[in-house]
């Protein structure tokens, strides 16, 4: 079997799709956070830039991970659980590598959004796809669940 045969065959996989778009979308929403972290902490301390972009970011990605990645419909518990994942996400995971790095370890914050970024993407995609999932099922033929 070749090299393009195999990526054939591991596409063809619908949590690999799934996974692929994810990580385009998270790798856009990176992108936008970053600049804005690094934007922003130019003129103010890095907690006021790490939330002021993460939440830019996350608008754009509630919208991508609903329709694109995931290809399920907004509805009240998806959205309030994928926001409650990314707040999970910004103010306990982000916030506390981000203190963790900078205020015990001394990294730089600008060094420290590194590592810090990394390990909360893949918390985020964990959580999210947890959440998600719970989701659909709860949107089953019976469910009341009104759509956003």
């Amino acid at each position: 079997m070749t090299i393009t045969e195999k990526i054939k065959e591991l596409l063809g996989h619908r949590e690999t799709r799934q996974f692929v778009r994810f990580c385009i979308v998270g790798g856009t929403c990176a992108m936008i956070d970053a600049a804005v972290f690094y934007v922003v902490r130019l003129f103010a301390p890095y907690q006021v830039a790490l939330v002021s972009g993460y939440l830019i970011s996350l608008c754009v990605n509630y919208f991508l991970t609903v329709y694109w990645t995931f290809q399920t419909k907004p509805a009240a518990f998806n959205f309030i659980g994928i926001i409650g994942a990314h707040m999970f996400n910004l103010f306990i995971v982000r916030m506390g590598l981000m203190l963790l790095f900078v205020e015990v370890f001394g990294l730089k914050d600008s060094i420290a959004y590194i590592p810090m970024a990394v390990i909360s993407a893949v918390t985020n995609y964990l959580v999210i796809r947890a959440v998600v999932k719970y989701s659909k099922k709860r949107q089953g033929p019976e469910s009341n669940e009104p759509n956003l």
